[in-house]
């Protein structure tokens, strides 16, 4: 992959779950449900599709106009594992601030090679009714340098990271136009 911004890093969150499939791309016609009172990260904060590990989710994205046109894309997303973090190796997380990396495996289901970057880099952190931007983590997740984007019918793997506030919430993605692709809940 052209380096863009930072590692593949798939959504995890610490417990591999059971299997499902459900379509991204947002905007769907069911109402979300209503959150417990103690459990914010667990109740969508949107219409967007709530990927959880273990589970798969067939998302779309736009088009773009860049340096150089992206086709739109389909692809299968698998959430494989997310942690949380304050020490990275020889890195601290500021004080505050907490390490989320997540391990995902993407498989292309379209007919163009598909733009890796809006599953590598988190759009908004939502957490007790706050939105804050999430910080890129420039350290090493060990993720497996996926490169180039998979062409038509290739799989990749691969971990990416954000710093956030420390405390719960739900880390969510878009596509390059801004559209909404999945969220993950992030507990510590």
């Amino acid at each position: 992959m052209k380096h863009k911004a930072a590692s593949i890093v798939v959504v995890a969150v610490l417990a591999v779950g059971g299997s499902a499939t459900a379509c991204g791309g947002g905007g769907g016609n069911s109402t979300p449900p209503k959150a417990p009172p103690s459990s914010t990260p667990q109740t969508p904060t949107s219409s967007t599709p709530r990927l959880a590990v273990g589970q798969t989710l067939h998302i779309s994205t736009s088009p773009a106009e860049m340096a150089r046109p992206i086709p739109a894309g389909t692809a299968d997303e698998t959430l494989l594992e997310v942690r949380v973090s304050k020490d990275f190796g020889v890195q601290k997380a500021e004080p505050g601030k907490q390490v989320v990396i997540w391990k995902f495996k993407v498989t292309n289901t379209g007919p163009d090679e598909f733009d890796l970057y809006p599953l590598t880099v988190a759009s908004r952190w939502t957490s007790n009714a706050q939105v804050a931007e999430p910080g890129t983590f420039l350290g090493d997740v060990g993720g497996s340098g996926l490169e180039p984007d998979p062409r038509p019918g290739e799989s990749l793997t691969g971990s990416e990271a954000a710093v956030v506030p420390d405390q719960d919430g739900v880390l969510e993605f878009a596509d390059r136009s801004g559209n909404p692709l999945f969220e993950f809940a992030v507990t510590r």
